[in-house]
């Protein structure tokens, strides 16, 4: 695991020259079919030449789960063990490894009419009302949420009013359930982190003007007249796509929308790392040409 634009990708696939592996990624927006620019997918010439599961498999209409990544992401990994490979989980969405490792809360179920009423507060106040809504009711899960990630506070808000409790109460108190497979797996948990943050900062901005260049506008100007897609779509919610989509509704301009993509893929960044300082039994790596190396002689001595 490791921030967006650290070079996860390239260490993968010099891993697969060199040990037998399967590739699965973790990664929330690469599972989008379409998706390709601004999500950093690697080309169709490199997914032929080192494939990857988990990318390019979900219509960018769906939305996609955490439990779903759960149960898709077991299934490569039993696969993995079938065919005699090791399973190398790569990417940067840290809420996924978080509940492969440690599970998923059972949460309770949601009626109709409470989601119908809290989407018809969203409708009429915004997102960024309802995150503040939220700060009031479970500060807790506020802290973890995105103002513009309204699938999540939709959740929180929608668990809070079936039952009265909190949803990061929900989370904490309810027993999780950790897949067999898991729990017997011998797992080495490792990241990489940027060798220095300044020049990392340097490259995330050098990262998105290169995506402008090589058509994110245009990419998401395709995806947006796929039939039922809308600005609101799960997939659209992500960094770099969300600001493309703002800036295609008129609500600022070329220039504008790059640096506020460029600022929220740098917090982004941020958050990843916070994740990572705070995790258990974690190697933290840093970049260098003997990197994959190491990790190779790592695995092959924990088989």
């Amino acid at each position: 695991m490791g921030p967006t634009g650290v070079g996860k990708t390239d260490l993968i696939i010099e891993l697969y020259s060199q040990i037998p592996i399967k590739i699965i990624s973790v990664d929330s927006i690469q599972i989008y079919k379409n998706l390709n620019v601004g999500s950093g997918k690697p080309s169709n010439e490199v997914l032929k030449q080192y494939p990857h599961a988990l990318i390019d498999f979900v219509e960018p209409t769906e939305s996609y789960s955490t439990a779903r990544f759960q149960k898709d992401v077991i299934h490569c990994i039993k696969d993995s063990f079938e065919t005699n490979k090791t399973p190398v989980l790569v990417g940067g969405t840290m809420m996924y490894f978080h509940h492969l490792i440690n599970g998923i809360s059972k949460l309770p179920s949601v009626s109709n009419q409470i989601r119908i009423e809290v989407q018809s507060e969203f409708d009429e106040k915004g997102s960024e009302e309802m995150h503040k809504y939220l700060q009031k009711i479970d500060r807790k899960s506020s802290l973890k949420v995105h103002p513009n990630d309204s699938q999540r506070i939709k959740r929180a808000i929608e668990v809070y009013k079936a039952t009265g409790k909190e949803f990061s109460n929900w989370q904490t108190d309810q027993k999780k359930e950790i897949n067999e497979i898991i729990g017997q797996s011998n797992i080495l948990q490792m990241a990489i982190k940027p060798l220095d943050r300044q020049l990392h900062r340097a490259d995330v901005a050098k990262r998105f003007l290169n995506m402008i260049d090589e058509g994110l506008v245009e990419e998401v100007e395709r995806i947006l007249n796929l039939k039922e897609m809308s600005i609101n779509s799960q997939s659209m919610k992500s960094v770099g796509y969300r600001q493309v989509c703002q800036f295609l509704d008129g609500d600022y301009g070329l220039d504008d929308m790059i640096i506020k993509a460029i600022n929220s893929t740098r917090q982004l960044a941020k958050r990843q790392m916070t994740w990572i300082n705070g995790w258990d039994d974690l190697t933290l790596l840093e970049k260098n040409p003997a990197l994959p190396s190491y990790i190779k002689n790592l695995i092959l001595k924990n088989l």
